[in-house]
């Protein structure tokens, strides 16, 4: 299988979330199907709960793995805020953003010093950079796969309903299986749930 254009990614988070880990799995799917595939460095201080963000570019051709601005067809947010930061500067007027609806809030704002905005606020900005808006809350689903240490399953099974991106559910499957082979069975499940919140 051949992919003659490229299509950007870019899945965004705070350090812990894993995102790291879900950019390469997606790229593992696409390399399983013949394609090319390249992944970006992460972003922001990942080690202390920061931005984090990870550019994952598949297709024939591809030379650099970094999103092109305003190109990119393809969010994946992990924290909605985190979402609408890499949406601003990354997303396609007719792209779409696939987000967790679980808020982590950010240190300044434990500490008083900033104020997050209301969920709501956030959803209006994405519905106005993008042509569709895809949130859920994905953490609930990763806590009923097992911890919601499997949220980036989660939203990976979320991003395998894009058909844009042409990758089976057998190739996400044997990515996830090569990748985290400890407890296997909650990371597929994690991942099914997402798949399935999605297919609804």
């Amino acid at each position: 299988m051949q992919k003659q254009n490229a299509t950007g990614i870019v899945i965004a988070g705070v350090g812990g979330q894993g995102n790291i880990l879900a950019a390469k799995i997606l790229a593992e799917c696409a390399h399983a199907q013949g394609m090319n595939a390249l992944v970006g460095e992460a972003f922001g201080v990942s080690q202390r709960g920061g931005s984090v963000l990870s550019h994952i570019r598949i297709g024939d051709g591809v030379l650099s793995p970094i999103s092109v601005e305003h190109g990119t067809p393809i969010i994946c947010g992990l924290e909605p805020m985190e979402a609408l930061r890499a949406a601003i500067l990354y997303v396609k007027a007719d792209g779409v953003v696939i987000t967790n609806l679980h808020i982590y809030r950010p240190i300044s704002v434990n500490m008083g010093k900033d104020e997050y905005p209301a969920i709501e606020n956030i959803l209006e900005a994405l519905d106005n950079l993008c042509d569709r808006v895809v949130a859920f809350d994905a953490t609930a689903l990763a806590e009923k796969a097992g911890g919601a240490v499997l949220t980036n399953m989660v939203l990976l099974g979320a991003l395998s309903t894009i058909s844009s991106l042409d990758l089976p559910v057998k190739s996400y499957e044997y990515a996830i299986s090569m990748s985290v082979p400890r407890f296997l069975d909650k990371n597929l499940n994690a991942f099914h749930l997402g798949r399935q919140e999605c297919l609804l």
